[in-house]
């Protein structure tokens, strides 16, 4: 039986190692979760919700526990681990909340309409019905609240899920749904398969007993990930990557801009999709401006996840940290200047430096253009509006990005021609509220977006009553 190692990013001892799941453990958890679902759809409501409440509050008691196995398989530090933890259990509740609200159906007045005819004597019911089963795949970055996403709207609308997690950070997933059947969760609602990501999937998309896919990772993937459910009538919601931007005016507060922007790349080194990626700066204010930077940068501890004084841990994993360096010795040869950083830490673990590189222009470069999912960030100047525009639209991606300065009728000029799925003011790309839907435009919107309210709308389906009264 092939076996998955998980391995300490930070230390690279082993932490685990686990059975993949074959083909035929595969067919049985899909097998398991639709015979959950045919009972798991008819509990009321309000059972649903409480069992979802009960989970949130053990997620809280068995919270130092997860920290630690969060910390440990991701890297992460510990700091963050714990606000994770905490929007976990954020996400969770909320779903409880919102779920009688996004599915208390609606009494559409047909007799406001002339056909068919007889209408007044018609009484038409909206409800949401669950669609069944449904697959979702998580990202190494965000193990415990990636798997809430995951989870909780869909068997909160009423469907059951199968998670595929990353295969670096499962040990968070198999915790969390341990917790979830403590709560009283009834056997096949909430499972764990751990394993290939191709494996699974297509044994995921190939099942007529699955309904819905739910995605987060490369936007490559994701891409074929919705090809493949597209060409079976599956429902597919993809949360991809992106690059976004942040764009500093001369009349910004340098001092703050420069904090957030520094928190926003480098926050779990710099392995998160709506990470600050490329900065434009006024050439009026550009020196300073990255004097800041590379200062408060410099200033970073890097080091041991688990101390709460480090800033920023390890990588995922020794090919990322291979990437970072093919990434900054490609924008070295297109003219960059490394400020700081630049370079794979002398010591045990998948460590590289905080780095920011200088640009004198645009360049066709791999910084500039692409995902960078680690350390490194890019600064260029900018001596327009339009330019600072154009600058930040110029990749295939449009997640989120950040507007920094004190006139509000240029930021909402600027926030509008930016092409992207949020763009905040004076904050970090990285606010995102969990309720709410998240997704960009382009590379970075492929389908529905993710949200507690929204990924229960998605995987229910309108069904109408009507009565001739």
């Amino acid at each position: 039986m092939t076996r998955l190692v998980v391995v300490n990013p930070a230390t690279e001892e082993v932490l685990a190692e686990l059975p993949q799941s074959t083909a035929e453990e595969i067919k049985a958890t899909i097998d398991k979760a639709y015979d959950a679902f045919l009972k798991w759809s008819e509990t009321p409501l309000k059972m649903r919700t409480k069992l979802l409440l009960k989970a949130a509050e053990l997620l809280e008691v068995a919270g130092e526990e997860l920290v630690k196995t969060l910390v440990a398989e991701s890297g992460k530090p510990i700091k963050d681990a714990e606000v994770e933890l905490m929007r976990t259990v954020s996400i969770v509740r909320a779903s409880a909340e919102e779920a009688r609200f996004v599915l208390q159906g609606s009494v559409p007045r047909v007799d406001a309409y002339e056909y068919p005819l007889g209408n007044e004597e018609r009484v038409v019911v909206e409800l949401r019905d669950p669609v069944g089963v449904v697959g979702g795949a998580q990202s190494y970055n965000n193990p415990a609240s990636t798997f809430a996403h995951k989870v909780a709207p869909v068997v909160a609308a009423g469907n059951t899920v199968i998670v595929k997690p990353s295969s670096y950070t499962p040990l968070t997933a198999l915790k969390m749904a341990e917790i979830f059947r403590k709560a009283g969760f009834p056997d096949g609602v909430v499972n764990v398969v751990v394993g290939s990501g191709e494996e699974v999937f297509n044994e995921l998309i190939d099942s007529p007993k699955v309904a819905g896919i739910s995605f987060t990772g490369s936007t490559a993937v994701g891409l074929q990930v919705a090809a493949k459910a597209a060409g079976r009538g599956k429902k597919f919601m993809i949360a991809p990557g992106g690059s976004d931007p942040a764009v500093v005016f001369e009349d910004a507060d340098l001092e703050a801009a420069a904090a957030t922007i520094v928190r926003a790349r480098f926050e779990n080194a710099g392995q998160n999709c709506n990470a600050t990626k490329r900065v434009f700066v006024h050439r009026s204010v550009y020196d300073k401006m990255v004097k800041l930077i590379v200062e408060k940068t410099a200033a970073l501890k890097v080091g041991n996840p688990m101390d709460p004084a480090t800033d920023m841990g390890p990588l995922i994993s020794d090919k990322m940290v291979k990437t970072m360096e093919k990434a900054v010795a490609e924008a070295r040869e297109k003219g960059g200047k490394v400020l700081v950083g630049g370079e794979r830490l002398g010591r045990r673990g998948f460590f590289y430096a905080p780095t920011v590189v200088a640009f004198d222009g645009d360049v066709e470069t791999f910084v500039l253009r692409e995902e960078v999912f680690g350390p490194v960030l890019p600064v260029v100047p900018f001596d327009a509006e339009e330019e600072a525009v154009a600058l930040a639209n110029a990749t295939k991606y449009g997640l989120q990005a950040a507007v920094y300065t004190r006139d509000y009728r240029r930021a909402m000029r600027v926030a509008r021609a930016i092409k992207a799925g949020s763009v905040m003011v004076n904050d970090s790309t990285r606010v995102r509220f969990d309720a709410l839907p998240y997704g960009g435009v382009k590379m970075s919107g492929l389908a529905w977006r993710e949200g507690v309210r929204s990924t229960m709308l998605y995987f229910t389906e309108p069904k109408f009553y009507v009565w001739r009264v």
